[in-house]
């Protein structure tokens, strides 16, 4: 699926290529179009890059598409 960001936001992100595994950290999502899948687990995960991605739950996501922050450009 193919998201659009509609504004620049802080998103809680974890950066693959950290060499320390200090969890999600607050990472800067430019406003823009983003890939976005479903996980094994259940959650959306959207991609910046191939090292950053956010994770998100389905109601999570919901939220963010109810505030107008992500539109979905195709599923």
């Amino acid at each position: 699926m193919r998201i659009k960001i509609t504004k620049s936001l802080f998103m809680k992100a974890q950066e693959l290529a950290a060499s320390t595994d200090e969890g999600n950290q607050p990472l800067f999502f430019m406003e823009g179009e983003y890939p976005a899948i479903l996980t094994p687990d259940g959650k959306i995960e959207v991609i910046s890059t191939s090292a950053i991605k956010a994770y998100f739950s389905f109601s999570q996501f919901r939220e963010r598409i109810s505030l107008g922050e992500f539109v979905i450009l195709e599923a």
